[in-house]
């Protein structure tokens, strides 16, 4: 008797991981250092977003960077097909763009002998072209990307290009800052509570928040306040709690004056002009 022969299921393409970059472990520590991992700041990095899709005229663009397990997307929109806010770095298309500081653009990932396998390739959302802008630090590390997808086959023109990597450039110039202003303040509360260890080694933790409230231009609980009072530190006549001389002195002496804890805050896209923002890339 013959035999059936068993059907086989077609083989799934396999998605290779791309080769790490040499510089992978300075990279990786330095976007550890950014402090926007898990940070949820759509409200700040939308913007980017938005931009990039107006200058591409894409109907996809999203931001993020990477570590050694996962892309964490700082700003997206995928037109409501992916919600998630990280994927597994091994499934990502940018893991391809860490290798270098210049951009990635392919005009059709099917195409692409490595992308084309990409399950955002070859299948829902099917994604045809991509374009990868890196996030490059000053020294030349590339945290993250700033892409953006169409559906069909497209390209860039030189322009386009040239206002995407000057738009990246931006984008990695706020992270950097916030950065700098995170490390700066971390400083600061360091040397802050060695002084008040050794000056006052029994000051509470609470206390110590009171008196950096009150730095801050904060509402303050007196409760917390009396031995800081008793130490000339604060005044609590009348009806509002504040600093004494000497509270100002260590204020001062610490850099923490009222602005150092204010955040930048962008400003409603609709009250924000397009040619403006083009203007700060130049």
């Amino acid at each position: 008797m013959a035999q059936i022969a068993k059907k086989t299921e077609p083989e799934l393409p396999i998605y290779e991981a791309a080769p790490l970059p040499s510089n992978e472990e300075a990279r990786n520590a330095r976007v550890h250092r950014s402090g926007v991992m898990d940070v949820h700041q759509e409200d700040r990095y939308g913007l980017y977003v938005e931009l990039a899709k107006l200058i591409t005229d894409c109907p996809v663009a999203y931001t993020g960077l990477l570590d050694e397990d996962r892309q964490f997307f700082l700003a997206k929109d995928f037109g409501g097909l992916i919600e998630a806010d990280e994927v597994p770095r091994h499934l990502t298309l940018c893991q391809y763009a860490l290798g270098t500081t210049q951009p990635l653009i392919v005009p059709d990932l099917r195409d692409h002998p490595k992308l084309k396998n990409n399950p955002l390739v070859t299948a829902s959302p099917n994604w045809v072209f991509w374009g990868a802008y890196p996030l490059v630090s000053n020294d030349g590390l590339v945290l993250g990307t700033l892409c953006t997808v169409d559906y069909k086959p497209r390209s860039m023109d030189p322009a386009q290009v040239q206002r995407m990597q000057s738009l990246a450039s931006n984008l990695m110039l706020l992270i950097t800052l916030q950065m700098e202003e995170r490390d700066a303040i971390t400083e600061r509360m360091a040397k802050l509570a060695s002084y008040f260890h050794h000056t006052h080694p029994d000051l509470k933790p609470g206390e110590i928040e009171s008196f950096l409230d009150l730095c801050a231009g904060k509402p303050v609980d007196t409760n917390r306040l009396q031995r800081l009072a008793n130490w000339g530190i604060v005044t609590l006549d009348g009806n509002t709690p504040d600093l004494s001389a000497k509270g100002r002195e260590i204020q001062a002496e610490h850099g923490l004056h009222a602005s150092t804890f204010r955040r930048h805050v962008i400003a409603p896209k609709k009250a924000i002009e397009i040619e403006d923002l083009f203007a700060m890339m130049e």
